[in-house]
């Protein structure tokens, strides 16, 4: 959970250095589009934890986002540190998910 906090206060942090952003979809939404996909397929906390470390490696393109994405990043990043808390919980006995 800890975590998850972390990547979800860096991500809206990034939000605030939002600039223009040319045609088609920014590195920015692109890079929370991958991240959500990669976390929703974990199945397992070590996976969740690469997951989200390639996503924080990301962060730099956060910059390149137009102001009109703010609202499908919070939507692709919500969706994956719902994910990747699923997926850490997995292992711990008596969570929800937990094998």
């Amino acid at each position: 959970m800890k975590k998850t906090n972390i990547l979800l206060g860096l991500f809206f942090g990034s939000l605030m250095l939002f600039g223009a952003a040319g045609c088609g979809k920014s590195k920015a939404l692109v890079a929370a589009e991958e991240y959500e996909k990669a976390a929703c397929a974990c199945k397992d906390a070590a996976c969740a934890t690469e997951a989200s470390k390639a996503f924080a490696a990301k962060a730099q393109d956060m910059a390149t986002a137009s102001g009109g994405e703010a609202e499908a990043i919070t939507k692709a990043t919500t969706a994956a540190a719902a994910c990747v808390t699923k997926a850490s919980m997995a292992g711990v006995p008596g969570m929800p998910g937990a094998k």
